[in-house]
């Protein structure tokens, strides 16, 4: 009874623990945006002007590029669940769950500023009959393949506008170098992690005899996750045609968002629209090297940085938040009324399952 109790007690200082991250995290971003707001007061009127007569018709253009994300992103959740054995003889999760699922994710990712993605995704593949073990694999091997397409693109978009000589590759051409050096070797650890089961299993022995103690249940917990990261990429790997297939979903996917700044910029900088998609995807790699929650100030930063070069900072800083209201703002809407039902959809269905226990239990 005791140790019911204690476990009991450590999981609500758990979650109280996540509740006053969550909360330092939204101060913190907040803070951000208003020392942003402090430091450029003298131009935000000029920025916001500019953002006023951004015409309704791009707006809405750049939220259904947005949407393009998510119904790809929904096919690859869809195409990740039919990798597993006792799956294919339930009901199948078709296209329309794996988009809602995205949807839903984005909504927990908003709200959370990155950290509860994730688990919305394992809650909601679980409450259609995907185990949570299964659905964890599967959601570590998906951030991993979208990692992959982030550096992937990135640095295509460094090498290719190197090669054209542009003027902003040639004046941050050392940051952006060191910005693609870090990505290679955070997605080469995550591709060590996700296939290098040997060496993982040695590592984790050995930091388990070295961090007895309080880093014990950690290394555990990291361990297990590893494992079942490892079961679900093992899986992928030996069906190619999945692999290729969801390899080629995760560049289209990015290539929606990677479009959007085109709508607010064509015309005003001598950039092509393949030229402007590889310099958004160099700017996304680079921003998310640096640790912001959700990259909220990084990819406007690194965003102004770079465009600002062609179109001057406040079209750059305009565009960016156009960009940041198409790809973080807008999918928050479909994506909170999808939690709501999903929220009172599965009430519902909690209260069927246990009436029906109850019946065969009074039958019995």
């Amino acid at each position: 009874m005791g140790a019911g109790n204690g476990e009991k007690k450590k999981e609500e200082g758990n979650g109280a623990l996540k509740i006053r991250k969550n909360w330092g995290k939204w101060l913190f971003v907040l803070a951000l945006i208003f020392l942003v707001c402090v430091a450029n007061r003298k131009v935000l009127p000029e920025i916001l002007r500019e953002a006023a007569r951004t015409s309704p018709i791009l707006i809405g253009m750049s939220c259904l590029l947005s949407a393009g994300y998510f119904l790809t992103e929904g096919k690859i959740i869809q195409v990740m669940t039919g990798l597993n054995e006792p799956l294919r003889h339930q009901s199948a999760f078709t296209w329309g769950k794996g988009i809602a699922c995205a949807f839903y994710c984005e909504f927990y990712r908003v709200a959370t500023l990155g950290s509860g993605s994730g688990i919305a995704e394992i809650y909601y593949l679980n409450s259609y009959g995907v185990q949570a073990g299964t659905a964890t694999g599967m959601s570590l091997v998906q951030y991993i393949m979208y990692k992959l397409a982030v550096a992937a693109y990135g640095i295509a978009g460094f090498l290719i506008l190197t090669a054209k000589g542009e003027s902003c590759v040639r004046g941050y051409g050392k940051l952006m170098l060191l910005g693609c050096l870090i990505t290679v070797l955070v997605t080469a650890a995550l591709l060590f992690v996700a296939i290098g089961k040997r060496a993982c299993s040695v590592i984790f022995t050995f930091l388990k005899k070295k961090g007895k103690g309080r880093w014990e249940e950690k290394l555990l917990a990291l361990e297990e996750q590893a494992e079942l990261c490892q079961k679900e990429a093992g899986l992928l790997l030996k069906n190619p045609k999945k692999l290729l297939c969801i390899i080629l979903l995760n560049i289209l996917k990015v290539s929606f968002w990677y479009a959007v700044p085109w709508l607010f910029l064509a015309g005003k900088i001598p950039l092509s629209l393949p030229e402007i998609m590889l310099l958004t995807a160099l700017i996304q790699m680079l921003a998310a090297v640096i640790p912001v929650p959700s990259g909220i100030g990084s990819v406007e930063y690194v965003f102004t940085l770079f465009f600002g070069v062609y179109a001057g900072s406040v079209s750059a800083v305009s565009a960016a938040l156009m960009y940041r209201f198409a790809t973080f703002l807008f999918p928050c809407i479909p994506g909170g009324v999808l939690a709501f039902r999903h929220y009172r959809w599965n009430k519902k269905r909690k209260i069927s399952q246990a009436e029906e226990r109850k019946e065969c239990l009074s039958d019995y």
